[in-house]
C-alpha cells in the first residue's frame, strides 16, 4: 500500500538514527532515517536531489498489518533498523519527483511495503545535518579505503621480497662456502639475511656441516591436516617451524631433540630456539628458566616452554594459537609478546622443515 499523507507533522526535534547507501539504475543514493521526536519517523534519500517523508507510529501500522505487533515507537524503530542492516529495504520505482522504497518485511511470506517519498526542499539547518553526515559516511568509507590499501602495500612488499629473494640465487638456493644451504620455496622466508640468522644459530650435530633445509609440512599445500602435521615432526630431529599470521607477523622455533608423542616434557634441549623473522632477533633458551623446552600437549598441539612461550595447535586454523607473556618462568625471553606483538594469534601459513646436516 502506498502512503497518501500529504501533510507533515511540524516535529520539536530530529536526530539521524541510520544512514546506508542504496542503488538503482545505476544511480547512487544515501538513505536516512530520522527520529523526530513526538513518535515520528522521517525518512530521506538523497542523490542530486532530495526525497523524503514523515510517517507517524500510528500511521506506520496502517500502512501494513506487519507494524502491529510493535506496542512502541522505540520497538518499531529498532525494526526498521534491523531492516537496514540485513538490506530488506530497496528502491523500487522512481518517477518523476517521486521515489517509492519497498520493505521487505517478511521475505517467507513475501510481506512487504511501499513507501512513496516526494521531493522536498530542506531549510538549511537541514541541509547541514545532512552534509556532516554525509561527510561522516565519506570520512568512513575513506579510512576503510586506506586500510585496504595498506594491507595491499603489505602484500606486495612481501611478493616483491620473496621475488627479489628467488630470483638472486639459482634454484633459490643459498651459498654460503663452504657450505651449501638449500631452503626448498618458501612462502615466509623473505631474504638471505633472514636464512642466515637462523643457520648461523643452529649448532651442527658432531661437528657436520649443515646441507640443506627439508621441507616437511607446507600449509599452503596441505591445508590444515592434523594427522599429517603431527606426523612430519613427531620423532623426529632438528624441526624447524615457520609461522605467518594474518596480520603479515613471522616468526617461529627450532628444537634440536625430538618431540616426544604422548611422553610429557623434554627438559633442557640447550640448542632450542625461538625466532622473530621481522625484528631478525633469536631467543635461545634461558639457563635460569624452568627446564621445559619443547613438548607435545596431550597430543594436540607443538609447545616451545612450559609457560608456553609458543603454542601450534594440530588444528592451527581452527584453534586460537598464542604466545607468551612477559615472566621470568618462560624459557626463552622476559618480553612481553615477543614473537607475535599480542598474545593470540590466527594463522595465515605454516611450513615445517627438518635441517639435513651431510655426514662427515
Amino acid at each position: 500500500m502506498k502512503s497518501k499523507r500529504k501533510e507533515t507533522p511540524n516535529p520539536t526535534s530530529e536526530l539521524i538514527i541510520y544512514t546506508m547507501n542504496l542503488e538503482k539504475e545505476q544511480k547512487k543514493y544515501i538513505f536516512y532515517l530520522y527520529d523526530m521526536g513526538d513518535e515520528c519517523f522521517k525518512i530521506v534519500l538523497e542523490e542530486n536531489e532530495k526525497y523524503g517523508i514523515i510517517i507517524k507510529f500510528d500511521e506506520l501500522k496502517l500502512l501494513n498489518n506487519y507494524f502491529e505487533k510493535f506496542n512502541t515507537f522505540e520497538q518499531a524503530k529498532n525494526n526498521i533498523i534491523e531492516l537496514c542492516k540485513s538490506n530488506s529495504i530497496q528502491i523500487y520505482e522512481i518517477r518523476g519527483e517521486e521515489i517509492s522504497l519497498k520493505f521487505e518485511l517478511n521475505k517467507i511470506n513475501n510481506n512487504e511495503m511501499i513507501i512513496s517519498l516526494k521531493k522536498i526542499n530542506f531549510d538549511e539547518k537541514e541541509e547541514i545535518i545532512l552534509i556532516k553526515t554525509s561527510l561522516r559516511e565519506k570520512d568512513k568509507e575513506i579510512n576503510e579505503l586506506k586500510a585496504k590499501i595498506n594491507n595491499l602495500e603489505i602484500i606486495v612488499s612481501n611478493l616483491s621480497k620473496k621475488i627479489e629473494f628467488f630470483e638472486s640465487k639459482p634454484n633459490n638456493a643459498l651459498i654460503d662456502n663452504p657450505n651449501s644451504i638449500i631452503i626448498e620455496n618458501s612462502n615466509i622466508i623473505r631474504s638471505n639475511k633472514e636464512l642466515k640468522l637462523l643457520l648461523n644459530t643452529i649448532k651442527p650435530k658432531d661437528g657436520n656441516k649443515l646441507l640443506a633445509l627439508k621441507l616437511l609440512y607446507n600449509s599452503d599445500i596441505e591445508g590444515e591436516n592434523e594427522e599429517k602435521f603431527k606426523s612430519c615432526f613427531i620423532g623426529k630431529n632438528d624441526i624447524i617451524i615457520f609461522i605467518e599470521t594474518k596480520e603479515y607477523k613471522r616468526f617461529g622455533g627450532y628444537a634440536h631433540e625430538a618431540f616426544k608423542d604422548y611422553e610429557g616434557f623434554i627438559q633442557k634441549d640447550s640448542n632450542a630456539f625461538l625466532f622473530n623473522l621481522d625484528k631478525l632477533k633469536i631467543y635461545k633458551y634461558k639457563s635460569k628458566g624452568g627446564g621445559y623446552t619443547i613438548w607435545n600437549n596431550d597430543g594436540n598441539s607443538m609447545d616451545f616452554g612450559g609457560g608456553v612461550d609458543l603454542r601450534i595447535f594440530y588444528k592451527f586454523f581452527s584453534e586460537k594459537n598464542y604466545t607468551s607473556e612477559t615472566s621470568n618462568d618462560y624459557e626463552y625471553s622476559n618480553e612481553k609478546y615477543p614473537l607475535n606483538g599480542e598474545k593470540y594469534f590466527d594463522i595465515e601459513f605454516l611450513e615445517l622443515y627438518q635441517v639435513i646436516f651431510n655426514q662427515n
